[in-house]
C-alpha cells in the first residue's frame, strides 16, 4: 500500500487548500506549541487596532494622556459674580515606529523532504514524530518572540525607553516616553542597599507621597521590583524584619531573634500595610548567544498605578500584504496568526530543488501609556 507524503498533515501546512486553517489550528493549539508565561502579557494589553503603515511601510505609533489637576478649595463669590477660568491641564504625547522582528527560520530542503517521506511511509501514513519535531521548532521561535517583547516591556517600564542591541539585524532606539523629570527619583536619605541604616517603609512611603502630593494622583499603585531587589534590599532591610517581628509579636505568630524572615512572612505583614503600596515581584530573563539578559534597568524600582502599563502597539505585516498583492506565481506562502505573532509558510525554488520555509514575524512594541503617573526610582543613589 502506497502512503502519499501530499496528504499528511504536516504537507498540508504548505500545499493545500486548507493549509492555512490547518496551520493556524496546529499553532494555536497549546498542547503542541507549549508556551511559558510571558512577562510583556501581565504588563501590557494588546491594542485591537493596527497602526497603518506609511508609503514607505514604517508604521508610527502615537501615545496620549492627560496631565492631571490638583483639587482646589472653591472661590467664594459675590452674588452674580463671574467664575475665574480653570487653569487647563494639557495633553502630553509621543510618538515612535514601531520595529519588525523575525525569529531565525525553519528550512527544509530537499533531500530533508526525502527523508521525511520515507519515513512517513516507514510507519504507515503516521506523521505524529515528523509534527512533534516542527512543534519544536515552532515553539522555539513562539519563546524567543515572548522573550524579545517581555524584554522591550521590562525596558519600557524601569528605563521609560525602549532600545535594542540584540540578534543580527538592525539595532537603535525604539522609543522614549515623556516621563516627566520630577518622576525620576533617587532612593531617599539613605541607599536602599544600606539594609542596616535605611528606613526603608519611611523611604518608600514619602516617595509615593511626594508624587501624589505634587500631582494630585488619588488611584491605586503598586511598586515593581526584581526577585533580587526585593530579597536582597526589602526582605534584609532592618527596619522590614523590625516591623515583621513586631506584627508576629502582636498576631502571637513564631518570631525567633536574629531570624531572617521570607516572602510568605512579609506578604501576611504587609497584606493591609498602610505605609506603602503593594509590592509586585518582576519576573523576566532572556538570552542572546546564549549569554543570559535582563530588560529591566538595574537597581531601578517602579512605582505606578495598578493595572495595565500601556498597549502593544501593532502594525500590518508588510509580508502579508505584498505576498497577497504582488507575490511571485512560482512562490507559494501560507500565513498564520497567534495573538500578535504571525507564521509565514513558504514554498519556493532554491536551485534545481524546492526549499519549504517557516518564518514567525512580529511588528509590534509594547507602549508605555501612563507615563505622567510612572515614578522610576534610583534605589542604590541617596539623595
Amino acid at each position: 500500500m502506497k502512503f502519499d507524503f501530499n496528504n499528511s498533515q504536516y504537507a498540508k501546512f504548505w500545499n493545500s487548500r486548507e493549509a492555512r486553517q490547518a496551520l493556524q489550528i496546529f499553532v494555536n493549539d497549546p498542547v503542541i506549541i507549549k508556551r511559558l508565561p510571558a512577562f510583556w502579557k501581565s504588563q501590557f494589553a494588546v491594542d485591537p487596532m493596527l497602526t497603518p503603515r506609511n508609503a514607505d511601510g514604517t508604521a508610527v505609533f502615537s501615545a496620549i494622556q492627560r496631565g492631571q489637576s490638583l483639587q482646589n478649595m472653591l472661590d467664594w463669590r459675590a452674588p452674580l459674580a463671574d467664575t475665574e477660568p480653570r487653569d487647563k491641564k494639557g495633553i502630553e504625547s509621543y510618538t515612535g515606529t514601531i520595529p519588525d522582528f523575525a525569529a531565525k527560520g525553519y528550512v527544509e530542503q530537499a533531500m530533508e523532504r526525502e527523508y521525511r517521506e520515507r519515513m512517513f511511509e516507514d510507519y504507515f501514513g503516521n506523521d505524529a514524530q515528523i509534527l512533534a519535531s516542527y512543534a519544536k521548532d515552532l515553539t522555539e521561535m513562539v519563546r524567543e518572540a515572548d522573550s524579545t517583547m517581555s524584554n522591550l516591556a521590562a525596558q519600557a517600564l524601569s528605563k521609560g525607553e525602549v532600545t535594542y542591541g540584540y540578534g543580527h539585524g538592525i539595532t537603535g532606539n525604539i522609543y522614549k516616553a515623556p516621563i516627566p523629570e520630577a518622576n525620576f527619583v533617587n532612593a531617599g536619605t539613605v541607599s536602599w542597599a544600606d539594609t542596616t541604616n535605611c528606613k526603608l517603609l519611611d523611604q518608600m512611603e514619602k516617595i509615593e507621597q511626594d508624587f501624589r502630593d505634587r500631582t494630585g494622583f488619588a488611584g491605586a499603585m503598586k511598586w515593581q521590583m526584581t526577585r533580587a531587589m526585593f530579597h536582597n534590599y526589602v526582605l534584609a532591610n532592618a527596619q522590614v524584619i523590625a516591623y515583621i517581628t513586631s506584627f508576629r509579636t502582636v498576631n502571637d505568630m513564631p518570631v525567633v531573634a536574629g531570624w531572617s524572615v521570607n516572602e510568605k512572612m512579609f506578604n501576611e505583614a504587609f497584606v493591609d500595610n498602610p505605609k506603602i503600596s503593594p509590592i509586585e515581584i518582576v519576573e523576566e530573563k532572556q538570552y542572546d548567544e546564549g549569554i543570559a539578559v535582563n530588560g529591566w534597568a538595574a537597581n531601578k524600582a517602579v512605582l505606578r498605578p495598578v493595572g495595565y502599563a500601556g498597549t502593544v502597539k501593532r502594525a500590518t505585516l508588510l509580508d502579508k500584504t505584498m505576498a497577497e498583492k504582488y507575490g511571485s506565481s512560482v512562490i507559494s506562502k501560507v500565513f498564520a496568526n497567534m495573538d500578535i505573532y504571525t507564521f509565514m509558510n513558504t514554498t519556493l525554488n532554491n536551485g534545481d530543488f524546492k526549499e519549504w520555509h517557516t518564518d514567525l514575524f512580529v511588528s509590534a512594541v509594547p507602549v508605555l501609556e501612563e507615563f505622567m503617573d510612572h515614578v522610576i526610582v534610583a534605589t542604590t543613589t541617596a539623595d
